[in-house]
């Protein structure tokens, strides 16, 4: 069971952010959302997208870190 005091672990926070990555893809008029049209975004750019952008990376690169150091039996 979930509850709001569950911890966000890695794998909860880049699928959150592949869905703001997706949902900035999408074309006007699905779920709502016309591609740079968030709450968050400035004709400057957005920083909902920003921090989904980093955040996919950073567990990218974790995630590769961890299969280079898996051996390989």
């Amino acid at each position: 069971m979930t509850s709001m005091y569950d911890e966000a672990n890695p794998s909860m926070l880049a699928a959150i952010a592949n869905q703001t990555v997706e949902r900035h893809r999408q074309t006007p008029g699905e779920n709502g959302y016309a591609p740079g049209a968030c709450a968050q975004c400035t004709p400057t750019g957005c920083t909902e997208l920003d921090w989904a952008r980093r955040t996919l990376d950073a567990y990218r690169a974790d995630r590769a870190a961890q299969l280079a150091a898996t051996p390989s039996w």
